[in-house]
Formats: C-alpha cells, sequence, structure tokens
C-alpha cells in the first residue's frame, strides 16, 4: 500500500463544485510579471495533486482563458507540466526535483542513491526510500519498492512535516545545535496521528535520541499502520543533505525490527554520503 490514499477522483461535471481553493499571485516587486505569474500557476498546480484542468486555474487564480492556455503550453514544453492522461488535469513533472539534487561528477543524488536503494531493499525486504528537506518538509526524491505483496511506499514528489516522518527527523537531528534550536522553534508541529510529537521540549529529547542512534524511526506518526525507518545523507561538512529510509506496515517493523534493521538503513545512507565526497 502507499502511505497515503488519494481522494476518489470527482467526475468531470462535479468539477464545477469541487474547485480548487481560491490563491493568489505574489508580485516579486522586481517587475517580472510572467515569471511571477508562472511560479504562481506551478505553486498552484503542486498544492492539488490529483492535477488541475485549465478552468480550475483560472478560476483559482483569476487568470484570463489566453493567459493560462499560454503558461501552460510553455511550461509543457520546458518539461515542468505534464497532461495526465486520459484527460485534461495538468499536474507537475518531476523536472524539479531533478534539479534540486546535489550532482556528483555529473551524477545525480537519486543516481547516486539508486544501487544503495535497491541493497537496502534487498537486505531489508521493504520498500526503499531517498528524499530532501524542502523547509519545514521532507520531499521524496525516488523510491525502490520491495517485493512483499502488500507493502508501504511512497511516490517521488510527495512530502510531508519533518517531525513526523524518520527521514525528517534525522535530517532534523544531525543539524548544527544552533541551526536546529532556530528551527524548533519556528517549525509547527501538527498532530497526524495520535502518536505525533507535537511538543517542541518532547521533540528535542527525542531528536538527541535520534542523533545519538543514528537513526529514526516513525512509528505511525504519519500515517496509522505506516511505520519508517531512516538514516541521513551527510555532506561533506556533516550537515544533513538528504535522507534514505524503509516504509512498512506496522506488523513488519516495530521498534525491536527498527534496532535489528537500523545497521543496514545506516549502511547504506552511508555509501551515499561516501559517493558524494
Amino acid at each position: 500500500m502507499r502511505a497515503t490514499l488519494p481522494s476518489p477522483e470527482p467526475a468531470e461535471g462535479d468539477r464545477e463544485h469541487t474547485a480548487p481553493s481560491p490563491a493568489k499571485v505574489r508580485d516579486s516587486g522586481v517587475q517580472t510579471p510572467a515569471l511571477d505569474r508562472a511560479l504562481a500557476l506551478m505553486e498552484f498546480i503542486s498544492a492539488h495533486p490529483e492535477g488541475v484542468t485549465q478552468v480550475d486555474i483560472r478560476r483559482g487564480l483569476g487568470f484570463t482563458g489566453n493567459l493560462v492556455f499560454r503558461l501552460t503550453k510553455a511550461l509543457t514544453f520546458h518539461g515542468y507540466l505534464e497532461r495526465e492522461e486520459p484527460g485534461p488535469r495538468f499536474i507537475l513533472s518531476r523536472k524539479l526535483l531533478s534539479l534540486a539534487q546535489p550532482k556528483r561528477e555529473e551524477r545525480s543524488l537519486v543516481q547516486l542513491a539508486r544501487e544503495p536503494m535497491r541493497w537496502l531493499r534487498d537486505a531489508t525486504g521493504e520498500s526503499a526510500h531517498i528524499g530532501l528537506r524542502s523547509g519545514f518538509e521532507c520531499i521524496v526524491l525516488d523510491r525502490v519498492v520491495g517485493p512483499h505483496p502488500f507493502k508501504c511506499y511512497v511516490e517521488a514528489g510527495a512530502h510531508g512535516p519533518l517531525h513526523a516522518g524518520a527521514p525528517g527527523k534525522v535530517m532534523l537531528a544531525f543539524l548544527p545545535p544552533a541551526e536546529l534550536k532556530a528551527t524548533l522553534r519556528q517549525m509547527p508541529l501538527p498532530a497526524l496521528t495520535p502518536h505525533t510529537i507535537t511538543s517542541r521540549t518532547a521533540l528535542g529529547a527525542h531528536l538527541a535520541e535520534v542523533r545519538t542512534n543514528g537513526y529514526a524511526m516513525d512509528l505511525g506518526e504519519t500515517v496509522e499502520g505506516h511505520h519508517c525507518l531512516g538514516a541521513p545523507i551527510l555532506d561533506p561538512d556533516q550537515h544533513p543533505l538528504a535522507a534514505i529510509w524503509i516504509a512498512a506496515p506496522t506488523p513488519r517493523l516495530s521498534k525491536a525490527d527498527g534496532k535489528r534493521l537500523a545497521p543496514h538503513v545506516i549502511q547504506a545512507a552511508q555509501t551515499v554520503t561516501e559517493a558524494l565526497r
């Protein structure tokens, strides 16, 4: 199963009643209205992973039909948008994810991590993932799906809050103390499940334990019934650059299982860390 399940798609005729919520264009103040509008359009589509039609964009952003047509045409031509088939809905492509990845000798982070992720999947029997931090969220870059008939995995491009998931927690735990303190002071801590840590004091203590152990677990803190085990990928200055993790249904990844499998996850993360040097 996936970590998050999409809501049922409304029929096209029903979209009149389920149009995306209104948004607005932020003026950068440097007289680049076309760029401001294109970025607003991409942010709008990002907020609606089920995809949006040109009508949705026009209503949601207040653009004219001609502007929506020209922007979507240009962004599709440059590879930033894709049209979901069959149907008229636009979704973001994976091009932005590829641009955001650190590179080493022309090989992207995902390329460097692919073999370690396959090794991790084979060593643990569970789906392996790699992701980056973006603000207060973790963005999934890629995954290698495990062999079990019943499996947990998250699609590339999915995102979730740092404080609730194993990858986010390891990227927080390995921050320099001053940076971690500042981040925790500003970061929202919404409760996603009854197990989510929502106290800054408790989260700080938990992250200190994560740093000591070298790995983190998400025991149903993001999605009930879904557990994760992650370790950090560090840059040459020992700053957390990304995270690698496995995901599994609760019965296959208990706290005891996490302790047993942690050396495999740590080894996979260290292999990628060394490849980036």
